[in-house]
Parts: C-alpha cells; sequence; structure tokens
C-alpha cells in the first residue's frame, strides 16, 4: 500500500511539474529580420537546442540592384521585427523583437515597384538615403512611396464598373 503511494504521488510530481514547465518552456521561437538598408526580409525557426529550421529569405529589388551594379557599397543593417516564442501547449506564446525604423511600414511590393519606377542614380540615391539611418528623411521618402502606391490603388478602382 505506501508502495503504490509513493508511485501515485511520483506520477503526480511529474505530471504536475511537465505542466508547469510546458507553460513556461519554449520549445521553439519564429524570428524575422528586415534589412533597413535595402528592405529585404529574412527569418528562421530558431528550436530551444539551437537549430534553425524554415529559413527564408526575400530579396528586394533595391538589393538586387545593389549586388548587381554597387556590391562594393552595400551593407546589410538587420535588425529584429519578429520573435515570436512558442510553447508546447498551443496558444501559449511569448512576444520579443527589435524596433526596425520607418522601412518596416512599407510593403516589399509598394518598395519594389517604386525602385523598378526609378533610375539608376534614383535606386543609389535611395540606397544612400536608407543607409544614412537619417529617419526623418526616411519616413518623408517613405510616406510619399506609400502615397504614390495608394494613388495607384485609387485609381485602378476608378476604372472599374
Amino acid at each position: 500500500m505506501r508502495r503504490e503511494v509513493v508511485i501515485i504521488g511520483i506520477l503526480a510530481a511529474v505530471l504536475v511539474g511537465g505542466l508547469v514547465c510546458s507553460t513556461v518552456f519554449i520549445a521553439y521561437t519564429d524570428r524575422a529580420f528586415i534589412c533597413e538598408n535595402t528592405g529585404s526580409r529574412k527569418g528562421c525557426r530558431e528550436w530551444f537546442f539551437g537549430a534553425q529550421t524554415r529559413n527564408w529569405y526575400n530579396m528586394s529589388e533595391l538589393e538586387k540592384f545593389m549586388q548587381a551594379t554597387h556590391r562594393d557599397l552595400m551593407v546589410h543593417r538587420w535588425t529584429s521585427y519578429m520573435g515570436t516564442g512558442h510553447s508546447l501547449i498551443p496558444g501559449l506564446r511569448n512576444f520579443g523583437h527589435g524596433r526596425p525604423e520607418s522601412i518596416l511600414i512599407l510593403p516589399p511590393a509598394s518598395l519594389d515597384e517604386h525602385v523598378a519606377s526609378l533610375s539608376e542614380d534614383g535606386k543609389l540615391e535611395l540606397y544612400r538615403l536608407f543607409a544614412s539611418a537619417d529617419d526623418d528623411a526616411i519616413r518623408k521618402r517613405i510616406n510619399v512611396i506609400v502615397d504614390g502606391a495608394m494613388d495607384g490603388i485609387e485609381h485602378e478602382t476608378d476604372d472599374k464598373p
């Protein structure tokens, strides 16, 4: 009888310990970064034991241009914008990330369309602006890009019956 009580006590302790650990133990973290100089994005899933899976990379048109024509000038400035940790119990998460500047609000497609419309000198000037880290000037330029993208959307909807 005493032996069964001890076994039941051990099992109960293991069960309670497992439940507690599963709520605080982060099994993996989904991470994402943006290059504040080019607008490129990358990310991965990092597991608690150090492995990385689900690696992805979205190269912006600005980075493609810089790689092709000014490789010697291009420098990445990666900033985290997502770090969502997932526990063993579905729905339990923790959040943490860096603080990218204004470029994060610019949709990648809008940046790529804008870059495609620029001359080579214009593309280089845009890269230099982003690389300057002058957030006020960058914010003004991004607002112009976003406003231009919104104008395009408004014109597309005006043409439809």
